[in-house]
C-alpha cells in the first residue's frame, strides 16, 4: 500500500451483520495480508481437552508448537493438543500474523512484546504472556519484514 493514499471510512452500526467493503484497483501482497489478518481475527478453533471441547478465538493463540510428532496450541495461560500438524496450520494461515519462526514453532507477531538480537544471529521474542521463543536464523528475514523492520 506504500506510493498510494487510500481513502478510509468506517460507520459504527448498532445491529445488523458486519460487513466491510474494498473498493481497489489491484491487490497486491500487503492488501491480502491485511484481509487475511482481517478473516483470521474473528476465526476460532475446537480443541479437546480433558474430553471437553473448548472454543478457542485464534486471535488469543499465541504460538502452535510440534513437540515429538504432536502439536500444541498455546494462549495466555494453556496449552491444548491439536490435530493439525504445523504445515496445514502454516498454510491454513498463510497471510496473516501467524508466522513460521522455526521448524517446530508458528508465532502469533501480534503477541510479541520485545524482541532481543543472539550472539549466533537467532533473535530471541518474549511474548506477553512473559514466555520467550527463540527465532532460528533461517527465519530471522520474515519476521523482520512481517514486521516492517529494516535489515
Amino acid at each position: 500500500m506504500g506510493g498510494f493514499s487510500i481513502k478510509i471510512k468506517v460507520d459504527i452500526i448498532d445491529q445488523g451483520e458486519e460487513e466491510l467493503v474494498l473498493k481497489v484497483k489491484s491487490l497486491d501482497d500487503d492488501l491480502l495480508r491485511l484481509i487475511n489478518s482481517l478473516q483470521a481475527k474473528n476465526a476460532f478453533l475446537w480443541v479437546n481437552k480433558d474430553e471437553q471441547l473448548h472454543k478457542i478465538k485464534l486471535k488469543d493463540v499465541y504460538y502452535f508448537e510440534a513437540v515429538e510428532k504432536k502439536v500444541f496450541l498455546y494462549t495466555k495461560d494453556e496449552v491444548f493438543e491439536i490435530k493439525e500438524k504445523l504445515y496445514q496450520l502454516e498454510e491454513k494461515y498463510k497471510d496473516t500474523q501467524y508466522i513460521r519462526v522455526s521448524k517446530s514453532v508458528i508465532l502469533n507477531i501480534e503477541k510479541i512484546e520485545l524482541i532481543s538480537p543472539t550472539f549466533n544471529g537467532r533473535l530471541i521474542v518474549k511474548l506477553k504472556n512473559d514466555e520467550k521463543i527463540s527465532i532460528s536464523r533461517n527465519y530471522v528475514r520474515n519476521l523482520k519484514n512481517q514486521l516492517g523492520m529494516e535489515e
